[in-house]
């Protein structure tokens, strides 16, 4: 039972983000966007690990084309563009006896592919996975990535991006 809190309470932790502004776009206008394209780049000067730069980009398109096509299914197509700006990735070792955890920052935009005009911008959103170290820390998140970290940030900004963009219907 412990278990099961401590693993609720960590993916809520994970899952929650800082409180962004809404953006300006009518509802009616969302309802009718599509996502045709999902971009996805790592910035020029990124923090990225040499390691990790071809991995990094097929994970994050797969998450938000796995997200956005769920909600945007209108007539009019858009281009998400995904900036990968950092990912910091924390060996176990480090984690469990000096703490740290993982983490993924982007930049977001949606473009209309009609006009060429951009929609949205998303910038500098940031998704984070565990911090305080230990064993019990890194068994946790063990559990809650299923020992991919990378997936799982990239799948926490896809659907923070999709949610600010489109909430999901209350349940």
């Amino acid at each position: 039972m412990r278990f099961a809190l401590a693993l609720l309470s960590a993916l809520a932790l994970a899952l929650t983000g800082c409180v962004t502004a809404s953006h300006k776009l009518p509802l009616e206008q969302i309802a009718d966007l599509r996502v045709a394209e999902v971009s996805v780049s790592i910035a020029d000067g990124a923090q990225v690990p040499e390691d990790l730069r071809n991995v990094v980009g097929p994970k994050v398109k797969a998450a938000f084309e796995r997200q956005l096509a769920q909600r945007f299914n209108g007539s009019n197509p858009v281009r998400v563009e995904v900036t990968v700006k950092r990912v910091v990735i924390t060996p176990a070792v480090q984690r469990v006896v000096l703490g740290g955890g993982h983490s993924m920052t982007a930049d977001m935009t949606m473009v209309d592919l009609r006009t060429k005009s951009v929609l949205l911008t998303y910038p500098d959103k940031t998704a984070q996975l565990g911090s305080r170290g230990g064993l019990m820390e890194v068994a946790l998140d063990q559990a809650i990535t299923g020992g991919e970290p990378i997936d799982f940030m990239a799948q926490n900004l896809a659907f923070n991006f999709a949610e600010w963009v489109r909430p999901s219907e209350p349940r």
